[in-house]
């Protein structure tokens, strides 16, 4: 199995910059590569030196851990200094043309067993990787935010991907802490499109008779969460959902799986440059109304992890591990649905087909349906 020493970090940003940490901090030599020197030398104040100084403040890491951190961390402007390195993630901002020349770029600067990985959250690691040579070192390792706090990494699979590839990677994962799931090469991989699809039901109703605190207080109660949905997207930021809901109606809109529409809810939020309000008065409680939110909210849920699994794009067991660790649901989707009952379970799944969200996953086309083995 390839041994991983160094890394390499394309994109030093919010993302990159945490990627890059995690991976200094478990032991790791870590080459970060921005545009040009001042930039690299502006985010290795801010994102290095600021938030480890902060640490040592509040007591929580040492000066001495905080030296041996910083001293496993560089940063370069030239590709040609990421040639040391046995692994390269790519952190930039989602544009399928700038990744794609990046790792056109990292091809013709790097060893050609050194393993070459995307952070995407919604482009296909197979496309990203086109011309590569020996793309069985190809793959996606796809870090949740915050990825210095969220303990999930989904390791993408594409059809190239060799075992020793994904054993390096799952290995590499694991020292950094972090939960690894396997996941098959899928558009918005396994988590994504659950979590994606669930703020783009909830959004289509925000409106004239549910105001914001009203879906995350029905969003709270339907999943058993502490912070709810709504205010899960204003965390991630308006800008990434707007951006992500797109692309994944793009891939999966007209697909055998079917996707919600892009709620004209979303578009106009994001085009006010503000967060959903989740204060903007009192949480409705009409029983009948809060219900019909829930029903569909949940019903898509179910569809759209039914097809995942039918996919083969997850295994039952890592999805409902993923979903617990990287959204902090208490329990998974397939948990809930035998919880529920198959039964309540596919009239709820009919609910989101009839919206329009999916279409009817296999399962729930057999007149006998059997719960999920977990």
């Amino acid at each position: 199995m390839t041994e991983i020493k160094t890394i390499g970090v394309v994109g030093f940003g919010v993302m990159g910059a945490a990627i890059g940490l995690n991976a200094a901090s478990s032991g790791y030599k870590v080459i970060y590569k921005e545009l040009n020197d001042e930039l690299v030398k502006s985010m290795y104040d801010q994102w290095v030196l600021k938030s480890l100084n902060k640490r040592v403040a509040k007591g929580k890491m040492t000066q001495e851990d905080m030296d041996a951190v910083t001293q496993n961390i560089s940063g370069t402007s030239n590709y040609n200094d990421l040639a040391p390195c046995d692994l390269v993630i790519e952190a930039a901002v989602e544009s399928m043309d700038l990744k794609k020349q990046i790792f056109k770029d990292l091809d013709a600067a790097c060893r050609k067993d050194t393993i070459l990985v995307s952070n995407t959250s919604t482009f296909l690691i197979e496309k990203l990787m086109e011309g590569i040579s020996n793309p069985g070192r190809t793959a996606g390792l796809h870090y949740f935010f915050p990825a210095n706090i969220n303990k999930l990494v989904e390791v993408i699979r594409q059809k190239a991907t060799s075992d020793d590839t994904y054993n390096a990677l799952m290995a590499f994962a694991e020292k950094n802490r972090k939960v690894p799931i396997t996941v098959k090469d899928f558009p918005g991989f396994a988590i994504n499109p659950v979590f994606i699809s669930s703020y783009m039901i909830l959004d289509a109703f925000q409106g004239d008779q549910y105001n914001c605190a009203t879906l995350e207080d029905i969003s709270q109660k339907a999943l058993g969460l502490r912070f709810g949905i709504m205010w899960v997207q204003n965390g991630s930021g308006l800008g990434t959902c707007y951006h992500a809901a797109g692309s994944m109606v793009e891939y999966l809109g007209d697909s055998d799986t079917g996707y919600p529409a892009l709620p004209a809810s979303l578009a106009t939020q994001f085009n006010s440059k503000q967060p959903w309000n989740l204060e903007d008065g009192p949480v409705l409680e009409d029983p009948e109304k809060r219900q019909a939110v829930q029903d569909r909210l949940l019903g898509g849920i179910f569809a759209i992890s039914t097809h995942l699994v039918e996919k083969d794009v997850v295994s039952v067991k890592d999805f409902e591990l993923g979903i617990r660790t990287s959204l902090a649901w208490p329990k998974g989707p397939f948990t809930l649905m035998n919880e529920l009952g198959m039964e309540e379970t596919k009239r709820l799944v009919n609910i989101a087909v009839a919206s329009g969200d999916f279409k009817v996953p296999e399962k729930f086309n057999s007149d006998k349906i059997s719960s999920w083995e977990i």
